[in-house]
């Protein structure tokens, strides 16, 4: 054997040990892991889902883990300044957050350039933790069961009916524009409302025709006969509305599923990735998680890291057809209304920040 030959040899060896020594360095840092406190941040206020559900994970997880998870809600800007906050921090694995289509797949099209953050760049993926299906009602004094009915009158006279939201450029309006988009461009007048619950009972009064809500949210008015279900904005029926067929089911190809992700910064070891991907899927799995989800319309999904990024790649430009779709004036005021909501959460975010 030449010395050429025996420095490439004892090279190869050196860094097949380098290796060799850093898989079992990860695999030691992981089993170790966590040594400490986790932060969990909520992006949005103390008692909508997605704090519960952080809440409701955060207990179950800290029991498996041994180490406390602490919940911190850090509101603003639609959420996008708790998700800005994680993709800063340190990459150990010890800051996460509860991220959602809202902050991941509607807010790149809705603040483009001023948004801090890249949804594909700036985060370590976890898990895809669950999906609330929404179903759109109307009014029971619209002629129209099914959604081609409905879709068929809308277009029979257009510009006559009208849906609320819970704010322009919300998630319920951007889903029903979807829908509209979807449906063929229907010629409908946006109401925007301040809130979830207004803009139920506009529904409910009768100033609106139409809306979109959560399942569980529904219920009680369906059951009532104080709102209709049209379909179900949804890949699937929801167990709790078997008979609401999906959208797509009735041959318009349209679904806006909501969902929670656990992210964390950019960086974080694969190894300490796998286990918080496996703990958080064990926490969510477990019988008594799973109906305490189940009551607030939560459907589990623990996916792996890589099902999450598949599913962001399809979910950010579907949002973003919606954001784009002006066919119909009101939608030209979406823009406007952002830039205003965006400046508001900076000013937002300084308010003190609420741990647990």
């Amino acid at each position: 054997m030449t010395s050429k030959q025996r420095r490439t040899t004892l090279g190869s060896l050196a860094l097949l040990s380098l290796s060799t020594l850093l898989a079992f360095s990860g695999q030691a840092l992981a089993q170790n892991f966590p040594t400490k406190p986790i932060k969990l941040i909520i992006p949005h206020a103390v008692g909508g889902n997605s704090d519960t559900f952080g809440r409701i994970l955060a207990q179950k997880l800290g029991e498996r883990l041994g180490q406390q998870v602490v919940v911190e809600n850090r509101v603003g800007a639609g959420g996008t300044i708790a998700v800005a906050f994680t993709a800063k921090s340190a990459p150990d694995g010890y800051t996460l957050v509860v991220a959602d289509n809202g902050t991941q797949s509607i807010a790149p099209t809705l603040y483009g350039a001023k948004l801090q953050y890249d949804v594909f760049k700036d985060f370590s993926p976890i898990t895809l933790a669950a999906t609330f299906p929404a179903v759109i009602l109307i009014h029971p004094s619209v002629p129209a069961k099914t959604p081609k009915e409905f879709v068929a009158l809308v277009k029979s006279q257009p510009g006559k009916f009208t849906f609320s939201s819970a704010g322009t450029g919300n998630g319920s309006h951007l889903a029903l524009e979807l829908f509209r988009s979807a449906a063929g461009g229907l010629d409908m007048v946006h109401v925007p409302y301040k809130g979830g619950a207004p803009a139920m009972q506009a529904l409910l009064a009768g100033e609106v025709q139409m809306t979109s809500v959560s399942v569980n949210t529904s219920i009680v008015h369906i059951q009532s006969g104080k709102a209709k279900a049209i379909g179900m904005a949804a890949t699937k029926r929801s167990p709790a509305l078997p008979d609401v067929p999906t959208f797509i089911e009735s041959g318009i190809p349209f679904e806006a599923e909501n969902w929670l992700a656990i992210i964390g910064p950019a960086g974080i070891p694969a190894p300490i990735v796998n286990k918080l991907n496996a703990e958080i899927a064990a926490s969510l799995q477990s019988p008594d998680v799973k109906e305490r989800l189940a009551k607030l319309g939560l459907d589990v999904v623990a996916s792996s890291p890589a099902a999450f990024s598949q599913l962001l790649a399809t979910d950010v430009p579907k949002w973003g057809k919606a954001v784009k779709f002006d066919v119909y004036e009101d939608t030209k005021t979406v823009s406007h209304g952002l830039d205003v909501q965006f400046e508001a959460g900076i000013k937002e975010a300084k308010a003190p920040k609420i741990e647990s």
